[in-house]
């Protein structure tokens, strides 16, 4: 009997798998024919099993070695004994049976080490991530183990690497060991990956003040560990809520939650939970502001305002000459703040005491042509240079110094005034498709943005829970704090250009055809369609009228059956958009007439002449129009800008 080698030698690393190893038994001077037995015993320190191949001499003996994984770093010596019989008892051995073979197994630590990991935990139920692995000894062929199993990595270096981690993967609280194969260096060390059950918590609300008497809304509350079992809570009390993801939740609140001024206290409560309620965020119900904010006076542009009385006065108040065409007017803060175009290409802010008309602080050159808005102590100007992106500026009212400025790239053809409101400034562009912008109103950073078809000339519709643009043939409605599309609605025709919608008395006006301001009737919450209307520029509303510029007659409509109640066509020259304060109806016309009618009969009320055509541009940017806050009734007309005192006390 003979054996192949005397010894045996194998190795490995810690986390490749168990080698195995062959020799051979041989023995010489037998007969044709002859039987011989093989029987074996081995040790065990470091090989697993021991086995024949049972065919006839010589045979092959394979030595199975444990998992590497399971001794850890080591040099590990057995012997197997081989024994060659002519009986299967191994009573009668043959010559030189049995034979020893002399066995090491030499088990390395794994050259492929982990040193940290980035992020080291997720919250459960989270969203997709990418897992960056740190430590040394990586190859491109390495690959981050999740528990085990494979995730599609990212070679950066040899000390890093980024793997994709899924939403599924960290679905369920608790620990995943972490840790990197590869094919040459073996499995690393382990790292441990805390998956953390989500904290119950508020991180913002929208919106965070309402209008008192307003209309029921739906509120988004952004946060954390939300479920289906959590409850959207207002002054306490649960109101019907949606889980929109662990971050999101939306609940209905009543116009009855809001039909007082004050303060109402939101929190979210999940009785499956262990922090049970959260800490109170707060929403303001405000008075009815009788500031002009925006194109249309504010961010609903309906073109509506109440004073605690109205007067008509024989004369204006004040009338400055402003170098230039005056846009729209903002109203607020004791202040009168216009853009005006200078032509060439570019614009500027002003600011003007409400009272005397005096500069209060400006002019501010801005390049290219230029529409504002106001919210809360800020003034947000557009600029928007020939076939460039444009630069959304935030301006302190009180003292014109600037607070920032934000580029909006993505687009080169910015034709839509901004609308502010609730934290967020919101505008519209073209280009290559159509883009929604949002900004937050505290950092000038974009908070998010939505693709839509065209992108121009509709300064965005805000409400409490809603943010409209109008493109022909296409009507859009997006969650004002997330961007997330509430609804559309495409009539299947197709067109360029875009104009202002109008969200008034639940109802969205939507200029959707395919030029003017002709349009659909839509409810604001739901879109679901409600007829059509026809105007040459947006109307403006009451509770209970809407008025409409239609084909240069001004003409007062119901708004629960679409009844025309009067007309009144002026000195044949009625252009832009009506306004409405109290129970009056303002229109300007390109002869320099300005007209007050009673709403209700139509009747004129009052007219005075600017000697300049009212500037009634509400197509695209820089737009003009009238307005009327605090008080003031403020025209644009020629290069002048003109305030008329309606009421004393508003």
């Amino acid at each position: 009997m003979s054996v192949s080698v005397p010894s045996l030698t194998a190795s490995t690393v810690v986390g490749q798998a168990a080698p195995i190893a062959t020799f051979s038994v041989s023995v010489s001077g037998a007969q044709n024919g002859q039987q011989f037995y093989l029987t074996g015993k081995y040790g065990t320190k470091g090989i697993s099993s021991v086995s024949f191949s049972g065919g006839s001499l010589p045979d092959t003996v394979t030595v199975q070695f444990k998992d590497p994984a399971s001794l850890g770093a080591g040099t590990y010596s057995d012997t197997v004994q081989i024994s060659v019989c002519l009986d299967q008892a191994c009573a009668q051995p043959v010559t030189n049976s049995p034979q020893s073979v002399q066995v090491t197994y030499t088990v390395s630590a794994s050259i492929v080490t982990l040193s940290s990991l980035s992020p080291s935990s997720a919250i459960a139920s989270g969203p997709a991530f990418t897992l960056t692995v740190n430590g040394a000894n990586f190859s491109s062929q390495s690959t981050v183990m999740w528990n085990g199993s494979a995730r599609p990595t990212t070679f950066s270096s040899g000390t890093q690497m980024t793997a994709q981690i899924t939403g599924a993967d960290i679905a369920a609280v608790g620990s995943v060991p972490i840790s990197v194969s590869d094919p040459i260096n073996g499995l690393s060390n382990q790292l441990m990956f805390t998956v953390q059950q989500a904290v119950l918590a508020i991180h913002s609300i929208s919106p965070t003040s309402v209008t008192v008497g307003g209309a029921s809304f739906m509120l988004t509350v952004m946060g954390s560990g939300y479920s289906n079992t959590s409850a959207v809570q207002w002054n306490g009390s649960a109101r019907p809520t949606t889980l929109v993801s662990t971050s999101e939740l939306v609940a209905q609140i009543s116009a009855t939650d809001i039909a007082a001024v004050g303060t109402a206290q939101v929190t979210v409560h999940d009785a499956a939970s262990s922090s049970g309620t959260t800490a109170a965020e707060t929403v303001t119900i405000a008075s009815v502001s009788k500031d002009a904010v925006a194109f249309q006076m504010n961010a609903a542009h309906t073109g509506a305002v109440t004073f605690a009385s109205v007067s008509f006065p024989s004369n204006p108040t004040w009338s400055v000459d402003v170098g230039g065409t005056p846009s729209y007017a903002l109203i607020a803060q004791g202040k009168v703040y216009v853009t005006v175009s200078l032509g060439g290409g570019s614009s500027q802010l002003i600011a003007l005491d409400q009272a005397t008309g005096a500069t209060a602080w400006g002019p501010i050159v801005i390049a290219g042509s230029s529409n504002a808005a106001y919210d809360s102590g800020k003034v947000f100007a557009l600029s928007s240079p020939f076939a460039t992106a444009a630069t959304m500026e935030a301006f302190d009212a009180g003292t014109g110094n600037q607070l920032w400025s934000t580029l909006l790239t993505g687009q080169y053809s910015f034709t839509a005034p901004p609308t502010a409101a609730n934290g967020f400034v919101y505008t519209g562009a073209a280009g290559s498709g159509g883009t929604l912008y949002a900004v937050d109103q505290a950092t000038g950073n974009l908070v998010w943005s939505q693709q839509v078809q065209n992108g121009d000339n509709s300064a965005p519709a805000v409400t409490a829970d809603g943010v409209y643009v109008t493109y022909p043939c296409w009507s859009y409605d997006f969650r004002p704090a997330t961007g997330e599309s509430i609804w559309n609605n495409n009539t299947g025709c197709e067109g360029g250009g875009g104009a202002t919608p109008v969200v008034a008395n639940g109802l969205l006006y939507s200029p959707n055809g395919v030029s003017g301001y002709n349009g659909g009737i839509f409810n604001a919450e739901s879109g679901a369609s409600g007829g059509t209307y026809v105007a040459d520029s947006p109307p403006a509303f009451s509770a209970t009228m809407g008025y409409y510029l239609q084909g240069g007659t001004l003409r007062g409509i119901t708004v629960i059956n679409n009844t025309v109640m009067w007309s009144f066509a002026g000195d044949g020259q009625l252009a832009g958009s009506p306004i409405v304060v109290n129970q009056y109806v303002f229109i300007g016309s390109a002869s320099g007439n300005l007209y007050a009618l009673d709403g209700s009969t139509g009747q004129q009320m009052w007219q005075v002449s600017l000697g300049s055509a009212i500037d009634a541009t509400v197509y695209q940017m820089p737009m003009s129009s009238l307005a009327a806050g605090d008080g003031l009734l403020v025209v644009p007309a020629g290069t002048r800008v003109t305030a008329y005192t309606l009421s004393i006390h508003p």
